[in-house]
């Protein structure tokens, strides 16, 4: 397309003027030829830059169930069910049809292809925009693989999530600034009609893609005023294009009514169901998460993205992008582009940085945060593709054969580009071997019992097991409930039909009252934890805990006990529960090794933040659970460690917790030593130490009780060490006392044991 020559005049009365018939021909035949003009020129370099991206991602493709939302898409698009707010229809609709053609893999894998798919269709439209702008291949080239494969747009294009297809509207929604600049004024309200049905198919999707909308949306309309180029019909047609857009939304009711999906979230069988699933009431609307403590600090956000702009994308990239919108002004050709792109950024970051009340503290929850930084992270590598231009283009014009050689040198450079951004993320983005989260779920639906009910609490519990149980029939026996779920007033109308032996405690539909029940939700009746413990306890189901149980309802801890077997909790009875010697049999007789986990979630391979480094943790937890409970039950009498009767039972809990602490431990050629666990634990191992220590400090055998207090100092200065704080629990001066009455503790080998 050319550029415009003047403002564009609508003919009068309706007709253009008429002259000659060779002239009107001219005239029907060049607007024939824009009217056919295609949306996307492709050329040959574009191809080989479509399969680069989409081939890289299939061959990192998550051979199995991802981490983060993964198990809710997968179980929505399995069974078209509806999945967390907004409920994202197109992904949801797309995925299911795609699982019905795709004749082979788990439905995980199936996603897990359309994801990638789609992923590299977005890497490659940032090919294609930063190409149109510039005409400049070593431009495409630099933007796409540095946005390409960065590791965030990376990791989210190889599993089950909606990230990858937010990023490729929104690349197009950038490409469509492009087209509509660089078209005729007289196709310019042709032009937006199309962008407005591609904002409406983004908003079917991640709801942040709005924040492009509304600046890409106002300046197209203002421009078409402008330049007087939009008739009210047309004004018209362009709304009507958004609204037709948002059809897949009709998906919600449809689910609703007869899917019956075992996963799908809340009840939009009603206008108001709809409404509030769309507008995310119950997750906080505008914001992450609906906890109202927590509010956005800007700043502190900001600070984040800066910080992950230049680990995801390089310093280089940054300087290019910031580079270009400082001569964007000197080349008439890209100012106007720019000048959008940099508006994107702006009110994306000012309001998202605003909105996102997200605990900083937490790895995990940074890990959260910088998804979100994906979409204003492609109108910045775009930029600074165009900042490598703007070095080329000037040198070009003064010297065309030193622009030859800049031209090959900057090609050269890109590929560079391309290729570190490869090797420093490919390890860490490779997900085809990455099986621990279906081996998590697997473990905890394996330690159920025949026909058993887990009580999962977080997400990934969740997810992977209710994976399980309802995609790939695993397990078919047991019934998996979602304690967050069981909160909501629709989780029993549009659930009772999915459980074989969880039982509602009543007929009618009640809902719990405490912490578990939602703001604004309208409860007549309540019932809580115990409840629902004394009605499967009376039934004789089977019924257990994992991880914990969700605070803010202690009512069942009179009557019942959570013991813990193998991964999990067993509810039972306190008339029916174990004396600590019994309990004690039956944890010996668990399985504890968490290897095959841990060797992946050291820390070395996924950073602290990720889901996978959690489980790792979590699993970690697990294994020192039942010496922990049996350590409490002999600690319920304040002296009753002193007792010499109870020290064999010490004894026995120690060597649970030195078989948790021997398994979760890794260490390198140096000697240094990786704790595969919360830290705690070693604050806990080092208790019964010094119960087991101080139980022998009367006794004759020094050296028997050195051995403990060897191990009780190296947990507590362990445990010091990971969490610097002040020492509020009297650990230091018994440390100290230790040292004074065995001065060579460290060094004597008699010590060991």
């Amino acid at each position: 397309m050319g550029k415009s020559k003047g403002k564009y005049q609508p003919p009068k009365n309706g007709h253009a003027n008429k002259g000659s018939p060779k002239i009107e021909a001219v005239e029907e035949k060049q607007l024939e030829q824009k009217e056919l003009e295609p949306i996307f020129d492709l050329q040959w370099h574009s191809y080989i830059a479509l399969g680069l991206f989409v081939s890289v991602y299939l061959k990192c493709t998550s051979a199995s169930i991802p981490s983060g939302d993964a198990g809710d898409f997968i179980m929505a698009a399995q069974h078209f069910g509806v999945a967390h707010p907004p409920g994202y229809p197109l992904y949801v609709t797309a995925g299911y049809v795609w699982m019905k053609i795709m004749p082979f893999g788990n439905p995980a894998f199936k996603l897990n292809v359309l994801t990638s798919f789609i992923g590299g269709l977005a890497a490659f439209v940032v090919y294609l925009t930063t190409y149109k702008i510039t005409k400049f291949i070593p431009s495409a080239v630099f933007a796409s693989t540095v946005f390409g494969f960065s590791h965030l747009i990376w990791f989210h294009s190889v599993g089950a999530e909606i990230f990858s297809l937010n990023n490729l509207f929104c690349s197009l929604l950038l490409y469509w600034v492009v087209r509509f600049q660089q078209a005729d004024v007289s196709n310019r309200a042709r032009v937006a009609m199309e962008a407005s049905f591609l904002s409406g198919l983004s908003m079917c999707n991640q709801h942040t893609s709005a924040l492009f909308i509304v600046v890409i949306g106002g300046w197209m309309f203002l421009s078409l005023l402008k330049d007087k180029a939009i008739t009210m019909q047309q004004f018209l047609h362009t709304g009507v294009a958004f609204g037709a857009a948002l059809t897949p939304y009709i998906q919600l009711p449809v689910s609703a009514y007869f899917a019956k999906a075992p996963s799908t979230w809340g009840d939009q069988r009603t206008v108001a169901g709809i409404w509030k699933h769309v507008a995310r009431e119950e997750y906080g609307s505008f914001r992450l998460t609906a906890d109202d403590t927590i509010t956005g600090d800007l700043f502190a956000n900001m600070a984040t993205y800066t910080s992950d702009l230049v680990h995801e994308l390089t310093n280089i990239t940054l300087v290019l992008c910031l580079l270009c919108v400082a001569t964007a002004w000197f080349f008439p050709r890209i100012r106007t582009v720019v000048y959008v792109y940099v508006a994107n950024i702006f009110v994306y970051m000012m309001f998202f940085c605003n909105q996102a009340n997200i605990d900083h503290s937490r790895e995990l929850m940074k890990g959260v945060l910088e998804r979100f930084w994906m979409q204003s992270n492609i109108p910045v590598s775009i930029l600074a593709g165009c900042g490598i231009w703007c070095l080329y283009s000037p040198i070009k014009g003064k010297c065309s054969s030193l622009g030859t050689v800049l031209y090959y040198g900057l090609g050269v450079g890109a590929l560079i580009m391309g290729a570190y951004q490869i090797r420093e993320n490919y390890t860490i983005c490779d997900m085809s071997s990455n099986l621990i989260m279906r081996d998590y779920g697997r473990k905890l639906l394996d330690a159920l019992p025949a026909n058993g009910v887990l009580l999962v609490e977080g997400d990934m519990p969740s997810l992977t097991s209710r994976y399980l149980r309802y995609c790939e029939n695993y397990r078919p026996d047991v019934d998996v409930v979602d304690q967050e779920l069981i909160g909501f007033n629709w989780y029993k109308p549009m659930h009772k039909h999915n459980f074989r032996h969880y039982t509602f405690p009543y007929d009618r539909e009640v809902y719990f009252k405490n912490v578990l029940a939602r703001k604004g939700d309208n409860i007549p009746f309540s019932y809580n934890f115990q409840t629902v413990f004394d009605v499967h306890t009376q039934a004789g189901v089977p019924l257990y805990i994992y991880p914990f149980m969700k605070q803010g309802d202690d009512s069942y801890k009179q009557f019942y006990d959570l013991l813990p077997t193998n991964m999990l909790y067993e509810v039972r009875h306190k008339q029916n529960s174990y004396t600590v010697e019994e309990f004690l049999d039956i944890a010996y007789e668990q399985d504890y090794n968490f290897n095959d986990n841990m060797a992946y979630c050291d820390g070395s391979l996924y950073p602290v933040r990720s889901w996978e480094y959690v489980i790792a943790e979590s699993c970690g937890h697990t294994a020192f659970f039942p010496a922990e409970h049996a350590h409490r039950m002999i600690t319920i009498e304040s002296n009753a460690y002193l007792q010499p009767k109870n020290l064999p039972i010490l004894v026995r809990i120690f060597k649970l917790y030195k078989r948790a602490y021997d398994t979760l431990i890794t260490k390198s050629e140096d000697g240094v030593i990786k704790n595969l666990f919360a830290a705690d634990h070693n604050k806990n191992y080092g208790v019964i130490c010094y119960l087991i220590y101080n139980n022998l400090a009367g006794s004759a055998d020094r050296v028997e009780a050195g051995k403990y207090a060897k191990i009780m100092v190296e947990q507590w200065e362990t445990y010091f060490v990971r969490i610097p704080k002040e020492d509020t629990d009297g650990l230091t001066p018994v440390i100290d006392d230790v040292y004074q009455k065995y001065p060579d503790i460290k060094t004597n080998q008699k010590y060991e044991m």
